[in-house]
């Protein structure tokens, strides 16, 4: 099969296609073949190796895809040959053919399109736990959502909106801005026009809730804009500067990365919560459980996931090109077959 194989770290051009076997289920694992891919900023992250989740190299990248089941292993009860998923993963997904135990595959919602299902599961769960399970956002609360026009921006804006909340959204572009109206956020700042933390203190008291992923003064700002009670949800560090090829990139990469002080906590009454849902994954009751209530809430919203660029299969070092230039909206999905 033709698969990205990462051997080593750096620029997107690294990303280059392999003849490589196709893989074969395990007991408690289906195979299936990949029509779409959901293209993930920790992916981004793994290729610079900058991110602590990625197996040692190589490997193939990739976290989600949308497509059909080929074979099943052993003990596999839930699916057959035909029938159409989206998959989770460690890794994988960047191929046309992948394995993944059977807790990270799922029915496709026929609703959705196949772009929509490859853009659906990483995104969503991760704005699902960061906002539902751990943010607790409730209706009429203030909620700030920085990157608001990326891939787990756009799912939580439509999960925050669905609540009643009060929605602030980051973008840096008019493009962005433009999509953060069109779903509905109540107050859209530029960040590259407007300081969002002058706009927000002008126009609001403060926040009862933050999504951040970004870290350095984005985090240090937010957490300033907390209100007493209020919660801040860590689920990222994008802007993390370390090479681990350059010692000169340690120390800001630590002093930049977002920290806890118990005692200032205290002070405000407020608390600081973070999640990686990738390691939520290892526990199949929980990733079964919450997959099955986000749907649901999906379904009852009627929400659908924001596809913002599509390319082909060999154009994968072109998307992640994309996403670290800061130009892209919602999901980038990869089509493997049309």
């Amino acid at each position: 099969m033709k698969a990205y194989i990462l051997s080593k770290v750096g620029k997107p051009n690294v990303l280059k296609i392999s003849e490589t076997p196709d893989p074969t289920p395990k007991a408690n694992e289906v195979k299936i073949k990949v029509k779409r891919i959901g293209i993930n900023y920790a992916e981004v992250l793994s290729r610079r190796g900058q991110y602590s989740w990625a197996p040692k190299r190589p490997y193939i990248p990739g976290m989600e895809a949308y497509g059909e089941v080929m074979e099943v292993g052993a003990d596999v009860s839930e699916f057959e040959p035909g029938d159409p998923v989206i998959a989770g993963a460690q890794f994988g997904a960047y191929a046309e053919f992948m394995v993944t135990p059977q807790h990270l595959v799922f029915h496709a919602p026929a609703e959705f399109s196949e772009d929509e299902n490859a853009a659906f599961l990483v995104n969503y769960m991760t704005a699902w736990v960061a906002l539902i399970k751990l943010g607790k956002i409730q209706k009429e609360e203030k909620v700030l959502i920085q990157a608001a026009a990326g891939g787990v921006g756009t799912a939580a804006v439509q999960i925050a909106k669905a609540v009643g909340s009060e929605v602030f959204g980051t973008a840096s572009e008019p493009a962005k801005l433009e999509l953060l109206n069109r779903l509905g956020v109540d107050h859209p700042i530029n960040y590259r026009t407007d300081d969002f933390y002058d706009y927000i203190k002008s126009n609001s008291e403060g926040m009862d809730v933050v999504l951040e992923m970004i870290g350095g003064e984005v985090f240090k700002k937010s957490l300033a804009l907390l209100n007493p009670f209020g919660r801040m949800v860590v689920a990222g560090y994008a802007s993390i500067p370390l090479k681990k090829w350059n010692p000169l990139t340690y120390w800001p990469a630590w002093r930049d990365a977002p920290k806890v002080n118990v005692q200032n906590m205290a002070i405000g009454s407020y608390g600081i919560l973070a999640t990686h849902i990738g390691y939520l994954t290892s526990n199949p009751s929980i990733t079964i459980n919450e997959w099955s209530d986000l749907l649901a809430f999906c379904q009852k919203h009627q929400i659908k996931p924001i596809v913002g660029h599509t390319f082909s299969f060999d154009q994968i070092p072109e998307a992640h090109a994309l996403i670290e230039s800061r130009r892209s909206t919602g999901k980038v999905v990869i089509r493997v077959t049309e």
